[in-house]
C-alpha cells in the first residue's frame, strides 16, 4: 500500500480522461489530465517529517553562539544611545557576538575620553597604520575600539628626525 494521498485522486482523473477523451492518442491525454490536476508534480516533503525521523537538536555551541549575537545586537543598541554624548563622528554595530565601536577622534584626548567611557583604561591596541584596533569587553559582550587616524595623532609625538648632512651616506 503506498503513502502518497495523490492515488486516488490520480485514478479518478485516468478513468475521466479515459471515459470522455476525444484524441486519439490516450496516454498523452491522460497525462495531460494529470498535469492539470497537478497530480504529476509530488509536493516535496521535508526529510525530517516522515514518520521514525526525528529533526536534529541544535548543538550547545549554536545556541551559545546565538545567545552572544543577540546580546551583542542588545548592547549596540544601548551603546549607540549612549554613544550620542561622545565626541567626534562614530559607528556602532554588532556582528558575530562582538560590538564594534568606529570612531573618528580629532584629537588624543578624545580618544581617551573614548576609551575611559568603554572602560578600556590604558590597554594597547593593535596599530594597522591608519587606526589603532584595541580589544576590550563592554556590557558584558567582547567589544572593539577602532580609532581611526589615531596613529597619526600619536605620530605628532614622534622625535623629530634631524636632517643628514649633505654628502653622508646612511
Amino acid at each position: 500500500m503506498t503513502q502518497n494521498p495523490n492515488i486516488e485522486a490520480a485514478a479518478r482523473v485516468v478513468a475521466a480522461a479515459i471515459v470522455h477523451g476525444t484524441s486519439s492518442d490516450v496516454a498523452r491525454e491522460v497525462a495531460q489530465a494529470l498535469d492539470d490536476a497537478r497530480l504529476l508534480v509530488r509536493p516535496v516533503a521535508d526529510p525530517f517529517a516522515t514518520p521514525g525521523r526525528n529533526r536534529p537538536e541544535k548543538s550547545p555551541a549554536a545556541l551559545a553562539a546565538l545567545a552572544d549575537c543577540r546580546k551583542a545586537r542588545q548592547v549596540a543598541d544601548t551603546a549607540r544611545a549612549q554613544a550620542d554624548g561622545m565626541p567626534g563622528k562614530h559607528d556602532v554595530s554588532a556582528a558575530g557576538g562582538e560590538v564594534t565601536f568606529v570612531v573618528h577622534p580629532t584629537s588624543r584626548a578624545e580618544w581617551k575620553q573614548w576609551m575611559h567611557a568603554l572602560g578600556v583604561g590604558d590597554a594597547r591596541g593593535d596599530s594597522t597604520g591608519t587606526s589603532m584596533i584595541v580589544r576590550c569587553t563592554y556590557g558584558g559582550v567582547r567589544a572593539r575600539l577602532v580609532g581611526v587616524g589615531v596613529p597619526a595623532l600619536y605620530g605628532e609625538l614622534a622625535p623629530l628626525r634631524s636632517p643628514k648632512p649633505a654628502g653622508v651616506r646612511p
